[in-house]
C-alpha cells in the first residue's frame, strides 16, 4: 500500500514457508494453516505449556500442515540448526514474524532474534516484528517500575495483585485531585491511564508490568535490523503508512524529517506511539507505478460493517481521523450487497488513488472493511475445508478452549467470535423458533460451567434475567452481527431477501 516494496506475486500460490519466533500458543499460525494448505507453518517458544498447548489445538482441528518445537531462538542466529528439534526443518522462509517478544527480551536474546529473521528469510521475504515503544510507555514505565519493586518484596513473580497494589500506591502518589503533588504535575494524565489499564485481563498486565519487559525506541530498533539485513518498509498500523492523514502541523514536523528514519522517530513523537507493528524485507524491492496501481485497483474488498455503522471518523494510533464521507457512503451502499474491487469503488466515490488508499488504510484498521484474496492471486483452502475447520472451532470454542475467532473463507483471516456468538452459531444450523434457540444455547452455557454476565460484566444468579439479557443477546446478534458473518463466508447462508433472523 505505501508503495515500498512489492511481495513475490507467486508467494500465495507456491508452497510458501512461515516462521512464527515465540509463537506462544499458536493460534496465528492455527488459523493462517488452515487459510492456506499448500504452505507449512513453523512455530517455536521455549515454553513447554506453550507448545503443548499449540500442539493439542492443531491436532483437534485436524492441521497437518503446522509444526511446533521447544527451542530456545538464541540458537538460530546463523540460521537453521543442523540438530535439535527444529532438524529437517526448511532452512529459508518467505516470512518470518516475532509479535510481542523484542520489547520482553533483553539485549542479547533481541539480538539473536533480529539476527535469526536475517539470516533465516529468502531474499525479499517479510519480516514483522512488534513491540512496545517510547515515547508512549514513559508514562507507563511508573507502573512497570513500581510492580517489580511489589513482586520483589513479596519474593515471587509479577501478580495481579501485586500490579493493582502498584496501582494504588501511584495513585495516592500523585496527590489531590485539586492539589496535584509533583508527580501527577509531570504526568497529568497519569491518574486517568491507570483507570483504563486495571480493569484490562490479568494476563496482560501481569505480560506487560513485568521485570523483563523493555520497551524499546524505533531508532535503535531499526539500526539492529539493518545491521542484519533488514530494510524497513512499513507498518502493518496502515494508518501509520501516510503521515499525510495527521493534521496540518504534526504532518509538517514529521515531513520535514531528513530522511524515512528520522519520519519514523518524529512521528512516534508526534503520536505518542506505545506499540509499533513494523514491517521488513530482506531486500525491499519498491513496485513500479503501473504495477501498483493496477494491484490495488484489483483488491476485494467486503463490508465488516453492520447495517447500523455510519461513523466517518475513527481512532486511530494517528488519533482520531475522518474518512471522505463519499468513500463511506460508496462502501456503505455497494459493499453490503456484495463484495467489490477497490478500483470500482474508487470510480464510484470519484476519488484519487492516493486519497482512496489513505481512506482505506482507516476503514481496514478499524474492522469496517476486510480485504479478500483477489481471484487468481492464491490457492486458499477450499470453502468446505474451512467450513470443517470452523465447526471444529465452535465445538472448541463452546468447549471452553480459548480460540476466539473463525475463519473467513473470503478474506482467509480470522474473524473474532465471542463464546455467546459461537453459541449461537451452532444453534441456528439447526433452524429453530428463537425461543427454542435461547433454551439451546442456555443449556450450552451451563453443560460448560458458565453464566450470563450484566453490562457491567458481573455474573447473573437469577435464572430469570439470565433467560431474559440471553434472548436479548439473540435477537442483537441475529439482527445486527448474523448479516456480517453471512457476507464473510461463516454461519448460515443468507435466506430470503430481507431475511435475517
Amino acid at each position: 500500500m505505501g508503495g515500498r516494496h512489492r511481495l513475490d506475486p507467486g508467494l500465495l500460490n507456491r508452497g510458501f514457508t512461515y516462521l512464527d519466533l515465540g509463537c506462544g500458543h499458536g493460534l496465528n499460525l492455527l488459523f493462517n494453516a488452515a487459510a492456506h494448505p499448500a504452505a507449512r507453518f513453523y512455530g517455536l517458544d521455549l515454553n513447554p505449556t506453550h507448545i503443548a498447548a499449540a500442539q493439542a489445538k492443531a491436532e483437534a482441528l485436524g492441521l497437518s500442515n503446522v509444526h511446533f518445537a521447544l527451542a530456545d531462538l538464541t540458537t538460530f542466529a546463523a540460521g537453521l540448526p543442523g540438530t535439535g528439534p527444529c532438524r529437517g526443518w526448511p532452512e529459508a522462509y518467505d516470512v518470518v514474524v516475532a509479535h510481542g517478544l523484542a520489547s520482553w527480551v533483553g539485549a542479547e536474546v533481541r539480538e539473536a532474534l533480529i539476527a535469526a529473521a536475517g539470516a533465516l528469510l529468502r531474499p525479499g521475504g517479510l519480516f514483522y516484528c512488534s513491540y512496545n515503544t517510547y515515547p508512549g510507555w514513559l508514562s507507563r514505565s511508573t507502573l512497570q517500575m513500581l510492580t517489580v519493586e511489589e513482586a520483589l518484596r513479596t519474593g515471587g513473580s509479577t501478580t495481579l495483585a501485586g500490579v493493582r497494589k502498584a496501582a494504588d500506591t501511584l495513585l495516592r502518589c500523585a496527590g489531590p485531585a485539586d492539589d496535584p503533588w509533583p508527580l501527577a504535575t509531570e504526568l497529568p494524565r497519569l491518574g486517568s491511564q491507570l483507570e483504563q489499564l486495571l480493569p484490562l485481563p490479568e494476563a496482560y498486565l501481569v505480560g506487560e508490568y513485568q521485570a523483563a519487559h523493555q520497551p524499546l525506541y524505533v531508532g535503535p530498533m531499526h539500526r539492529l535490523c539493518r545491521a542484519h539485513g533488514l530494510t524497513p518498509i512499513g507498518s502493518a498500523n496502515l494508518p501509520e503508512m501516510f503521515p499525510a492523514l495527521l493534521d496540518p502541523g504534526r504532518r509538517a514536523l514529521v515531513m520535514e524529517a531528513v530522511d524515512a528514519p528520522m519520519r519514523e522517530v518524529v512521528l512516534d513523537l508526534v503520536i505518542n506511539q506505545t506499540f509499533r507493528r513494523d514491517l521488513f524485507a530482506r531486500g525491499a524491492c519498491p513496485p513500479s507505478t503501473p504495477w501498483r496501481r493496477q494491484s490495488l485497483a484489483d483488491l476485494q474488498l467486503h463490508s465488516c460493517a453492520g447495517a447500523e455503522e455510519d461513523r466517518c471518523e475513527f481512532d486511530t494510533a494517528l488519533g482520531r481521523l475522518g474518512v471522505d464521507p463519499s468513500l463511506v457512503g460508496t462502501l456503505k451502499n455497494v459493499l453490503t450487497a456484495q463484495p467489490e474491487s477497490f478500483g470500482c469503488l474508487l470510480d464510484q466515490a470519484v476519488l484519487d488513488l492516493e486519497d482512496g488508499l489513505m481512506g482505506l488504510s482507516v476503514l481496514v484498521g478499524a474492522g469496517v472493511v476486510g480485504v479478500g484474496v483477489c481471484s487468481g492471486a492464491g490457492a486458499g483452502a477450499s470453502g468446505d475445508a474451512i467450513s470443517r475447520f470452523n465447526q471444529q472451532c465452535l465445538d472448541q470454542i463452546t468447549a471452553g478452549e480459548e480460540i476466539g475467532a473463525l475463519l473467513s473463507p473470503v478474506l482467509l483471516q480470522p474473524v473474532p467470535t465471542t463464546l455467546l456468538e459461537a453459541f449461537f452459531l451452532q444453534v441456528a444450523q439447526a433452524d429453530l423458533p428463537p425461543e427454542d434457540m435461547v433454551q439451546l444455547v442456555w443449556m450450552g452455557i451451563t453443560m460448560a460451567g458458565g453464566n450470563m454476565k450484566d453490562p457491567e460484566g458481573r455474573p447473573i444468579n437469577d435464572p430469570e434475567q439470565a433467560m431474559a439479557q440471553l434472548r436479548q443477546f439473540g435477537e442483537t446478534f441475529a439482527r445486527e452481527r448474523l448479516p456480517v458473518l453471512r457476507r464473510l463466508g461463516l454461519g448460515l447462508p443468507p435466506g430470503p431477501a430481507g431475511d435475517t433472523a
